[in-house]
């Protein structure tokens, strides 16, 4: 019983410690993931080369939700475009689209 107690205790520290590390990251570094995330996927998923220049986050602090904005080159020309991140949701692409 005390064994289990504490393997209870230590896996609950794990998750606080968790937490409280991703709470952490400061918008740059969730910017820079989020822009790294956004190219890969539309390079494998798309086909797509995508730039990164900037990042926006939407909403308040309960939506998770970045924007990057780049570009794509496409036939010998630049192509904006804008790719949605979930980082809440362990940088999942939700969206993309040209502007």
């Amino acid at each position: 019983m005390l064994k289990l107690r504490v393997i209870a205790i230590f896996l609950l520290l794990l998750v606080i410690v968790g937490c409280e590390k991703e709470e952490h990251m400061d918008k740059k570094e969730v910017g820079e993931l989020a822009s790294e995330v956004a190219a890969t996927y539309m390079k494998d998923e798309k086909n797509i080369k995508f730039v990164p220049k900037d990042v926006e986050f939407l909403g308040g602090e309960d939506l998770s939700t970045v924007m990057v904005h780049g570009y794509s080159e496409e036939n010998d020309k630049k192509v904006e475009m804008s790719v949605t991140v979930d980082y809440g949701d362990d940088y999942r692409v939700t969206g993309y689209g040209h502007n």
